[in-house]
């Protein structure tokens, strides 16, 4: 079958690539070039179907390194506490906190200076108390609101201080902004402000900060000429794109990024093949030559499933693509959640963009024009937020169902004299296996007999498998199931850390070994007791439109999302429907 090269965006085989069929071993030798744990699944999102297709989708369905006996290590798994493994330097946290600090002595210093010259306003706010505390509740509510106001306008985002003309804009948003939020609280609580002190301070606050924020930008580009207070990053794409974006990097020092490390890659596909196509794109890892003294010492990386872990571990703080992904391409699409889910900022040269489901931002520079990608599902708050609502949500589950899962356990003993609870090792968060717990709903080992009831039933035993009429349900299985009863014991998976309330449901090893590029992208996130599968149909969905709730449900997660499904969870338990 013929096959060709393409490098960076070109879409064609080019001479520049300095690539011969000895350098790639195209043809008959091209798979022994590639390690067999990413040939093994196919390239496409819907792995139960034979895929022709050459050279990796770049995701094998495994996140974590595991040693030569399949063994997961403590550095490569990481803990349940994940939440706050962002990859954010300790120069940008204190950076910023200095910003916020500054931020609140310019507002302060702007109200002093206006209620100097304004006696009246300043005898208005204290001539009516014989104490300071309505002036002291008055500054409070000014530096509240300056902060909250800079805040929406995304004046702290990491690359904020380095834009250029976009950063002053910000700052008279804000000033708008800040007016508007101390005329709201003044009316809503009837502070009785002075006109002229919600005009003037927001102002003042306003030529002061545009200074501070000159100042502070000065500092920090004069630091990131000496190398300094940048962010470590990886740069994926072909050779020469990666040459290029190093000596772009080297000339726009303010843009933040410090090459550490690069993946060298070119795409391999059919003549036919296009760039833009929707399907997997087959990338191959390459051989880098540094040719210059700043690409002497940077770490060369392979495009596999666990780059994204192994820039983790690294230290990076933002993968760089520089060209060869295509950009409307599943990998793309998959590479984007794997990197964000791992707290790890996306960037991309202007010419590679449009990610789906990812907020982008441009950023002003004329001589690099750049964008960056954000998935606010997969900031450091939320995450730290839907960990709380699980713990709290699976607390109260358990003291509530308490008198009720010890009944079953007592039925589930009392019905044949085996064990009450059935536990089953699942893969969970980034391919990391936990142990699941269950009522037993099934005779004793029925899970062996999967293959010969799914033979048995017409069914394919594979992902999502589920047979109807299942022989091996007891009794007492069929009620607590037809109640979701059996899944009780998993508020407890919730409160270790194993699972969340809602997400995609956990599954077995060889469900896993099936996965797509794009459907492994479901383990990015924790697996839930419920989800949009269990709601939307469950066995009556085909394995198509359940692959495609799950992956939905990743890209745009959230808050009302999650309630509604557990809302709708609620009702399917109660009409029998079972979850």
């Amino acid at each position: 079958m013929a096959k060709k090269v393409e490098s960076g965006h070109l879409a064609q085989a080019s001479a520049t690539t300095h690539l011969d069929d000895e350098t790639l071993n195209l043809g008959q030798g091209l798979n022994a070039s590639i390690p067999p744990s990413q040939v093994k699944r196919t390239a496409s999102s819907s792995p139960h179907h034979d895929d022709e297709s050459i050279g990796n989708s770049f995701f094998d369905g495994s996140y974590f390194l595991s040693d030569s006996n399949g063994v997961f290590h403590s550095k490569a798994t990481g803990s349940n506490h994940h939440l706050l493994s962002y990859s954010i330097p300790k120069w940008s946290i204190l950076f910023n906190a200095t910003l916020i600090a500054l931020d609140v002595v310019m507002t302060l210093l702007a109200t002093a200076i206006v209620l100097f010259f304004d006696k009246a306003a300043f005898q208005n706010l204290q001539g009516q108390s014989t104490d300071s505390s309505r002036l002291s509740e008055f500054l409070l509510l000014i530096c509240i609101a300056w902060i909250a106001s800079l805040a929406s306008q995304h004046i702290y985002h990491r690359h904020a201080m380095g834009e250029g003309y976009e950063l002053y804009s910000k700052i008279l948003n804000a000033t708008l902004v800040d007016f508007v939020i101390i005329c709201m609280f003044s009316y809503i609580f009837k502070l009785d402000i002075p006109r002229s002190l919600t005009i003037l301070i927001p102002l003042c606050s306003c030529v002061l900060e545009l200074f501070e924020r000159w100042i502070m930008r000065r500092s920090l580009h004069r630091h990131r000429r000496a190398a300094t207070y940048m962010y470590d990053t990886v740069i994926v794409g072909s050779p020469e794109g990666i040459h290029k974006v190093i000596a772009q990097l080297k000339e726009n020092p303010g843009m933040g990024y410090k090459p550490v490390a690069v993946c060298p890659v070119v795409s391999v596909s059919k003549p036919s093949g296009d760039l833009n196509s929707s399907e997997a794109q087959q990338l191959v890892s390459v051989p880098f030559s540094s040719t210059c003294p700043e690409e002497k010492g940077l770490i060369v990386m392979s495009m596999d499933s666990h780059l994204p872990k192994k820039a983790k571990e690294l230290g990076a703080q933002a993968i760089l693509i520089a060209d060869v992904m295509s950009r409307y391409s599943e990998t793309m699409r998959t590479f984007s959640l794997a990197v964000e889910s791992m707290g790890i900022e996306l960037a991309f040269m202007a010419n590679v963009a449009d990610i789906a489901s990812s907020q982008l931002h441009l950023r002003s520079n004329p001589s690099m024009p750049m964008l960056t990608a954000r998935l606010p599902q997969y900031s450091t708050l939320t995450r730290v937020l839907k960990r709380v609502f699980d713990i709290i949500g699976s607390t109260i589950a358990i003291v509530i169902s308490s008198p009720v899962m010890a009944y079953v356990a007592i039925r589930v003993k009392a019905q044949d004299g085996g064990p009450a609870m059935y536990s089953q090792q699942r893969i969970g968060l980034y391919g990391k296996p936990f142990t699941l717990y269950k009522f037993r709903s099934m005779l004793v080992n029925a899970d062996k007999y999967d293959e010969k009831v799914a033979e048995e039933t017409g069914n394919f035993h594979g992902i999502l498998f589920k047979a109807e009429d299942d022989p091996r349900i007891t009794k007492f299985g069929h009620f607590i199931r037809k109640t979701s009863l059996d899944e009780f014991p998993q508020f407890f998976n919730v409160f270790k850390g194993d699972m969340s309330l809602v997400g995609p449901r956990p599954q077995q090893q060889y469900e896993v070994d099936q996965y797509g590029s794009l459907y492994s992208a479901r383990l990015l996130v924790k697996p839930g007791i419920t989800g949009p599968w269990q709601i939307s149909g469950r066995n009556a969905l085909s394995q198509e439109e359940s692959e495609q709730l799950d992956i939905s449900y990743v890209e745009n997660w959230s808050f009302t999302g999650d309630l509604a499904i557990l809302l709708k969870t609620v009702m399917a338990v109660f009409r029998g429907t079972g979850v």
